[in-house]
């Protein structure tokens, strides 16, 4: 079964080898721009967010269909720790989450339970979605509680206090921290990079690293990912569809600015 498990889900597999990955972070709910950066060998898996992005059912089914092809494991994150969103995102194809805002022991057993079917969980049944092929896995019950990928996002200070217990949840496989959202709970709105905020992600990276748990964080670049990799953390988001399109976006106008001031002359 275990074996079963890692090639229904080799994203949960990563995790528990600790091993380094690389991932995406998709946010403008375009099929296109997906494929565009499945087809990249560099990012080894692809997140897809609802939090804080125009995604919904439909736009995410679109999303798992332009990168079906390309091998490439998805992770998904519902708007809330809530089983309705949870179910639904289980249903039309992901079978790695990411639960946003995660602040207990107790809010990290409900993420795990709403990915089970009973008696393990309470996930609610249904014989025909995607994700089991619209029934065409006849086993799909027999493994499928074992290979859906659980992690929990580490956003703010009380979170971070707690981190430890959290991580050793069953069925959390890895704890991903939120800079932008821990580094407001701290009192430094915007400021990802000052010096006491990451002294907080370098501290929590000791401790994951010394609990054995498996840690990730959004990166701006591989400066990022090379400073947490020293701190402790295993796998990353590399930058965004839409910060890329914006800074190509605003390099273009840059020299089309350049450009019509020297017509002008």
């Amino acid at each position: 079964m275990h074996m079963r498990a890692a090639q229904e889900n080799p994203f949960k597999h990563w995790l528990g080898q600790n091993r380094i990955t690389l991932g995406f972070w998709n946010a403008l709910a375009n099929p296109m721009l997906a494929e565009i950066v499945a087809e990249h060998p560099g990012f080894e898996w692809m997140l897809f967010d609802t939090e804080h992005a125009p995604n919904d059912i439909q736009s995410l089914i679109a999303q798992l269909q332009a990168i079906r092809f390309s091998g490439k494991p998805a992770v998904g994150r519902p708007v809330q720790n809530h089983p309705a969103e949870i179910k639904r995102l289980l249903d039309i194809g992901f079978r790695n989450l990411l639960i946003p805002n995660v602040q207990t022991v107790e809010e990290a057993k409900q993420a795990v339970a709403a990915t089970r079917y009973p008696p393990d969980g309470t996930r609610g049944v249904s014989a025909y979605h995607r994700n089991n092929g619209y029934g065409r896995v006849t086993d799909y019950f027999q493994f499928i509680n074992q290979s859906i990928g659980v992690v929990v996002q580490i956003e703010s200070a009380q979170a971070v206090e707690r981190m430890e217990q959290i991580g050793g949840v069953e069925g959390v496989d890895a704890l991903f921290v939120g800079p932008g959202d821990l580094a407001a709970d701290l009192g430094y709105l915007g400021q990802i990079r000052h010096p006491e905020v990451q002294a907080v992600l370098q501290e929590i990276g000791r401790r994951a690293r010394n609990a054995g748990i498996a840690l990730g964080i959004t990166s701006h670049g591989i400066d990022d990912v090379e400073r947490y990799v020293n701190w402790g953390y295993r796998f990353f988001t590399m930058s965004s569809d839409v910060v890329l399109f914006r800074q190509a976006v605003a390099q273009l106008s840059d020299l089309a600015t350049e450009f019509g001031a020297r017509a002008k002359d």
